[in-house]
């Protein structure tokens, strides 16, 4: 599969820019004129990397199972990048450094050995905490605790970061990795060699959708796939199941996002979505902050989709200004999606094989926890799983008070184990 395919007929400049783009929309037309309207942003993201980077012999054959919603055949995905924990990251670097004994040992140049897709290594695996907050020190001793277990890894990973090209190692003590990536590593879109293109990645942690949030497609695999697209070869998929979601309404007051996930877990558990790809639309998609959606993003894996992704909008362009990246990068961002569909706004005509619903303003306050009740307690006291906002204080008793005070004006403490 060839990495530039700059003779290719759909690459053209990015208006505005100093940049090439791939005319996804373009080749789609060429197949079945009016198609690209209907396609949801999922489907648009893969039909440019197809276009950009397949091989034009089966470009066409490709681009069908897209445009017709077919899954007679598998195509090439290539992700931009390769995202990793430090457990499994590892194990793929170990055995990176292994093909580099074996390639010295036949004579060769074992520096030649590198990833060749980008891989950024997240030390955020190897943490146990063993000091508490109550101590002002805690993070300090954490910190040094964690070095003294783990030296002979850390050494081994440091020697990645200088030893190998693509690499990139965030050390430990800097957060777990879907934090770092949302508000740090990714561009949402990429600008490398002259062409402008979608960030897409494979992650090795089941939460990797958590960046869905910002519309960049990112799933959660193993480590032997990850080691192969970092070797630079293809994903090959069929086309997902693609499924709408739209969130209608908005949210009461003081309704947090831990509140909507669990509510929207729940009901899309009970939607069989498992496997499918789901996009979520809509007004009330539109009012939630990147906050909101890298929440119900992050639970992809509990109502078990593979991905949960949201079109780029004013939300992410506020959120990637929020968290300092640089004024020309949202600005690409910006003009990359309006120009190629994939801003919200274009993707009003886009056509689900199915499409949920679900009304924001009917969540309440949720609470998850343990499903087996303590046999202790009378069942007069056990709490709802569902609180209305209204009185939510009047609906939670405290089992140590006496009968005629056990209403209680504050949620429970830890002690009285409210699940």
């Amino acid at each position: 599969m060839s990495t530039h395919n700059t003779h290719n007929v759909y690459r053209k400049f990015l208006p505005g820019t100093a940049l090439h783009y791939f005319d996804a929309q373009a080749a789609v037309e060429a197949i079945q004129p009016g198609a690209w309207a209907t396609l949801p942003y999922t489907s648009r993201v893969h039909a440019e990397n197809l276009v950009r980077r397949c091989e034009p012999a089966i470009l066409t054959e490709c681009l069908t199972q897209i445009v017709q919603r077919k899954r007679e055949r598998d195509f090439p995905w290539f992700p931009a990048r390769v995202v990793c924990h430090d457990i499994l990251g590892q194990t793929a670097l170990v055995d990176l450094a292994g093909l580099r004994d074996a390639i010295a040992d036949q004579g060769g140049d074992p520096a030649a050995v590198n990833p060749v897709v980008p891989v950024q290594l997240i030390v955020d695996h190897s943490l146990a905490v063993e000091c508490g907050g109550f101590d002002p020190d805690a993070f300090q001793k954490n910190r040094a605790i964690e070095d003294r277990r783990n030296e002979d890894r850390f050494h081994f990973i440091d020697w990645c970061k200088r030893s190998f090209k693509n690499v990139e190692v965030i050390p430990p003590g800097n957060g777990i990795m879907h934090q770092i990536y949302l508000e740090r590593m990714s561009p949402v879109i990429h600008a490398i060699n002259g062409e402008a293109y979608p960030d897409t990645l494979v992650g090795t942690d089941s939460h990797t959708p958590h960046v869905d949030a910002l519309g960049v497609i990112a799933v959660g695999v193993g480590g032997l796939e990850a080691e192969n697209v970092m070797l630079g070869r293809a994903s090959w998929m069929r086309l997902p199941e693609i499924i709408g979601v739209q969130l209608t309404g908005k949210r009461q007051s003081g309704i947090t996002a831990t509140d909507i996930v669990l509510a929207l877990t729940q009901f899309l558990r009970q939607q069989k979505v498992v496997g499918a790809y789901l996009e979520f639309f809509g007004e009330g998609a539109r009012s939630l902050s990147i906050g909101d959606r890298a929440t119900i993003s992050n639970m992809a894996p509990e109502y078990g989709a593979t991905a949960a992704m949201f079109a780029i909008d004013e939300q992410t362009i506020d959120y990637l200004r929020l968290t300092g990246r640089e004024p020309a990068q949202v600005q690409l961002v910006e003009t990359y999606a309006k120009q190629s569909g994939l801003w919200a706004d274009a993707l009003k005509n886009a056509v689900y094989e199915r499409t949920l619903q679900f009304d924001l303003s009917s969540v309440v306050r949720n609470m998850a926890g343990p499903s087996t009740r303590t046999p202790a307690w009378p069942p007069a006291i056990w709490p709802p799983r569902a609180l209305p906002v209204n009185g939510l204080s009047k609906r939670i008793r405290c089992p140590m008070a006496p009968s005629s005070s056990r209403q209680s004006p504050v949620a429970p403490t830890p002690a009285t184990r409210a699940t």
